[in-house]
């Protein structure tokens, strides 16, 4: 069983600061279930979620499966 007294803002925090963006969704996630009326974390997952989308849609990796190497 997870403990939740571990799951912070904080922590998201420190998983973004060290590149962590899907961590720190998971993380937001778990506080916007605990908490659902704050808005903070509502908006903050959103917009992390936002840049996750971004961040995939820009991938050089995803543009090096779009070159033909053939």
């Amino acid at each position: 069983m997870e403990n939740n007294r571990i799951i912070t803002v904080t922590l998201a925090n420190i998983y973004l600061e060290q590149g962590y963006l899907e961590k720190a969704i998971e993380i937001y996630e778990k506080l916007a279930k605990r908490e659902p009326e704050n808005n903070f974390i509502k908006q903050r997952l959103s917009s992390l979620k936002k840049d996750l989308k971004e961040k995939h849609k820009t991938s050089p990796f995803k543009k090096i499966l779009k070159k033909r190497l053939w």
